[in-house]
């Protein structure tokens, strides 16, 4: 005992320079080992080491010195006997016991921050909270305090001081936390890493080239055709007028000729907005890959993934973000189909009646407005140059494409073998994808490495490794990953942060069903719903009380039409009622967009799934405006068939508006604007239908998604740790209806990795279709991950789906 006492006393008067060390991680230690210990720390300079964590034995000290340091090892002479000494407690405890058990006691390491352990304990707390939506934000995560500065091994330590650990459910949440990337020298490779190298077409492959049906020269054409058409009709009814005081005598506005005068210009200019519709979305849809397909980087083209727009928005609002991304022939060719939307109010009021008396009896006859006719000509000149800019811009020689990419499907073709997607990992349940990827100069086509010969077709970036994404979190050999935080934070408390943050929000329904267009949201949708109901309560009010349209009304504008045939009546109302009726065509577009482009997410949402050809295979967005109700209608789609119903209904809006009055002359001598009542009570029917569709426009919870779907990296987010890429059956795929034959799983190699041809038992059976479903899967790294996958696969669980409601309700 007495030399024991004489070893304390040696101790507390001695006391020893304390210097303490941060663990350092072994370079060759896997993800896994992250979440361990940093025990096995590599020795220092000074030869100073830091002792295993399951047999240290700290010594005790006074309060003033209970922060965990470790003493630096004295000389060996100076080297006193192991000691064991606890408080009073420990040892009563210690003697209690017969056998000590160091494995299960496995007193804390010194040096070795807890703070991980009491954040799992927190989170655990509050996980149901968060999964409800009550919790904190998933993304954030409290703020751990910085290591205490310790001295480096050449400078003599200091006699540290107490730091208290402040309570983590006190600290403040800080901003969301960036996950690790790759770093760019990691990007750049190192010896021995498998590069991704360009490479022409190999002449046994499949040749690129394709350009979709709606620009190419056979459909652009007869477009084109139309719109000289028009053009020479307006320069003939300008001259002709001229010369022979008008064009034909008034005679009711009920009859044919009234049909021909105020309705069918309109019309005929709709057909044509409904072709720039069909036009426009196939330039949505493959511009990415068009400017993918240019040869040299570009620094507005390196972030062409997650920028630019594969939906149409070129609606209410010019859409000019094409001009900012290096594309300012498309965004002039935009804005030029915008402007020609608006030739639908000043076609409705092209056409107008004017009192001759200088052939034969005076009379009224109708006659075009000069001015309207030949800006409107201009307008179409102007139209006939952007489509010829089309045709120049998507030829055949400028394009990379084996198809069209119309699909989600078509995604795993084009990224299947990529080696950008390393980069989306945890990106799934990102809000804003464009402020979350890096910049990259992506190239669409045939690929090589410097390894092999082989090629195969994908996006990628040029001279960069191909990486693995089981692989892509693990730091090399000589490499650590970057890290935002402060020095004090080991690694494995960093990754066990962004692990148990993206669970959280992995599973939590606020993050599941965040995103949906802001016109859409419930606020939204409640006040569209209460103006269109009560202006359509006011309007046919005003309409129909005392037989007010039907009698006639004062103009309260000059009526009387001049020479070169305007009148500004007439004019007022005709432009003033087609041009809100146009604002309420082009306002329901997006609705109707909308809910074809995320119709396929909904069907996956499921709780069976759906089949290929009515999930990842839909097309919607890609189909003429006609057929998408039908083929909605066919497929049991009914709110895409009923919204695409909708958007051409409303075409009849304003080219009813525009037409349906005009000034007459009555026998007492007054004029005044009368209706056509036909026109009217056809305006009536169809305006009402339009404002009570706002009430059944809401979206359920299946339309709803963590982040926005309208770009190519809004999709691709979904897809990247999916096993759909790295299934062998769809590699090396030549034409397109091969590729729908083996998503549907009607040929002999299946999606199922088993590779077994399917037989039938009889001939009344029928082979059962392949179905996937967007929920919670394990993704090629054997991670949990949120995205589209199939239900079931051999040797795995089936997939977790969340929809908030049972079978195909509200739907």
């Amino acid at each position: 005992m007495n030399q024991v006492d004489t070893q304390i006393h040696s101790v507390k008067t001695t006391r020893p320079n304390i210097h303490r060390t941060d663990s350092i991680r072994s370079s060759s230690a896997g993800y896994l080992s992250d979440y361990a210990s940093d025990a096995s720390s590599t020795p220092n300079a000074n030869g100073y080491e830091t002792p295993p964590s399951k047999v240290s034995t700290p010594m005790q000290r006074p309060m003033q010195e209970s922060e965990m340091t470790l003493p630096a090892r004295p000389t060996e002479a100076a080297l006193p006997a192991p000691l064991n000494i606890r408080s009073n407690r420990q040892e009563r405890s210690r003697a209690e016991r017969d056998v000590p058990d160091f494995d299960r006691l496995s007193p804390p390491t010194p040096g070795v921050d807890d703070t991980p352990y009491i954040r799992f304990a927190i989170e655990q707390i509050t996980f149901d909270e968060e999964l409800m939506g009550r919790g904190r934000h998933s993304s954030e995560c409290y703020q751990t305090p910085a290591a205490t500065r310790q001295p480096s091994d050449d400078q003599p330590a200091q006699n540290p001081q107490p730091q208290p650990q402040p309570n983590p459910q006190r600290e403040p949440p800080r901003r969301p936390m960036q996950f690790p990337r790759a770093s760019s020298d990691h990007r750049r490779g190192r010896a021995g890493e498998v590069m991704l190298l360009p490479s022409d077409p190999p002449r046994e492959r499949h040749q690129l080239g394709f350009v979709p049906i709606p620009l190419r020269i056979i459909s652009l054409g007869p477009l084109v055709f139309l719109c000289l058409l028009i053009v020479v009709a307006l320069i003939f009814s300008n001259v002709y007028a001229l010369t022979n005081h008008g064009l034909y005598d008034y005679d009711t506005n009920t009859s044919a000729r009234y049909f021909v005068f105020q309705y069918l210009p309109p019309l005929l200019g709709m057909i044509i907005i409904f072709w720039l519709f069909v036009v426009q979305a196939a330039i949505y849809r493959i511009m990415p890959y068009f400017s993918m397909s240019k040869k040299g980087p570009s620094t507005r083209r390196d972030r062409t993934l997650q920028t630019m727009p594969i939906t149409p928005a070129n609606f209410v609002l010019p859409d000019w973000r094409f001009f900012q991304m290096g594309e300012p022939l498309i965004g002039a060719v935009l804005t030029i189909f915008w402007l020609t939307y608006w030739t639908i109010p000043l076609l409705s009021c092209l056409y107008g009646t004017q009192w001759f008396t200088n052939v034969g009896a005076p009379r009224f006859r109708w006659t075009p407005v000069q001015g309207l006719g030949w800006f409107i000509m201009v307008q179409y000149l102007v139209l006939i140059v952007a489509l010829v800019m089309c045709m120049i811009r998507f030829r055949k020689r400028n394009s990379a494409l084996m198809w069209d990419p119309t699909s989600l499907a078509d995604l795993i073709i084009l990224f299947q073998r990529s080696n950008i997607l390393p980069d989306y990992i945890q990106s799934e349940t990102k809000e804003h994808m464009r402020t979350e990827l890096p910049p990259r100069y992506c190239r669409l086509g045939y690929w090589t490495t410097n390894q092999s010969p082989d090629f195969f077709y994908a996006v990628g970036e040029a001279n960069q490794p191909f990486l693995e994404l089981s692989t892509s979190f693990e730091p090399s050999a000589n490499e650590k990953v970057e890290s935002t935080r402060t020095s004090g934070e080991s690694q494995a408390e960093l990754r066990y942060s962004q692990a148990s943050s993206f669970l959280r929000m992995l599973h939590s329904p606020w993050v599941r069903y965040r995103w949906c267009p802001w016109f859409l949201r419930d606020g939204a949708i409640l006040a569209w719903a209460i103006a269109a109901v009560l202006l359509l309560i006011a309007f046919l009010v005003v309409s129909f009380v005392n037989k007010a349209v039907g009698r006639g009304f004062f103009a309260l504008l000059p009526a009387t039409t001049q020479a070169n045939g305007f009148s500004p009546a007439n004019f007022l109302y005709s432009f003033v009622p087609s041009l809100l009726g146009m604002f309420l065509f082009l306002a329901w577009q997006p609705i109707d967009v909308y809910f074809r482009s995320v119709q396929s997410y909904a069907n996956l949402s499921e709780q069976t799934g759906a089949t290929a050809r009515r999930s990842i295979l839909l097309s919607y967005n890609a189909m003429l405006p006609g057929l998408v109700a039908l083929r909605a209608l066919m497929n049991g789609d009914i709110k895409v068939a009923y919204m695409s119903f909708i958007s051409i209904m409303a075409a009849t809006i304003p080219v009813l508006a525009g037409g349906v009055f005009t000034a007459l002359l009555f026998s007492n001598g007054e004029v005044r604007m009368t209706a056509s009542m036909p026109g009217y009570i056809a305006l009536c029917v169809f305006t009402s239908i339009y404002a009570l569709s706002y009430l059944v426009v809401w979206p359920t919870r299946y339309r709803y998604l963590p982040h926005s779907i309208d770009t190519v990296a809004g999709n691709v987010s979904f897809l990247y740790a999916s096993r759909l890429l790295k299934d062998s059956s769809i590699r090396n795929i030549r034409t397109k209806a091969d590729f729908i034959a083996r998503l549907d799983g009607r040929v002999g190699t299946t999606l199922t990795g088993d590779g077994h041809r399917r037989r039938r038992q009889n001939e009344k059976d029928t082979d059962r279709e392949a179905r996937y479903g967007f929920g919670i899967y394990t993704g090629i790294d054997g991670k949990e991950h949120l995205g589209i996958d199939r239900m079931q696969r051999p040797g795995s669980g089936e997939m977790l789906v969340t929809t908030g409601v049972g079978g195909r309700q509200g739907r």
